[in-house]
């Protein structure tokens, strides 16, 4: 009876976000219109936080467009707060547009 060697299997290699195939190709990029939903409500960060209860990392994230992820639950607390759909909440833009 011969054993057989069992190979730990390697993990993937680490690209960095900036350096995938699959961002460089993209002609378009995502805009969160959170900061423009808050200025026509007229309502702080802080505000939204305090009523919504997410937190005010998550928040600055969307409304500075670094968030590189978006969670769906925050997404529909969003969403509910302001009354509006995601369609409302995120725009598709050039890759190369201006930031508003």
């Amino acid at each position: 009876m011969t054993a057989v060697i069992m190979k730990a299997p390697v993990p993937p290699k680490f690209i960095k976000r900036e350096e995938r195939r699959a961002v460089q190709n993209s002609r378009v990029k995502i805009r969160c219109r959170l900061q423009d939903l808050l200025d026509a409500q007229e309502l702080t960060r802080s505000a939204l936080a305090q009523e919504t209860g997410l937190t005010s990392p998550a928040i600055r994230g969307l409304c500075e467009n670094t968030a590189k992820r978006y969670d769906a639950d925050t997404l529909a607390v969003l969403c509910g707060f302001f009354g509006c759909e995601m369609g409302e909440l995120f725009e598709v833009l050039p890759k190369d547009a201006e930031e508003v």
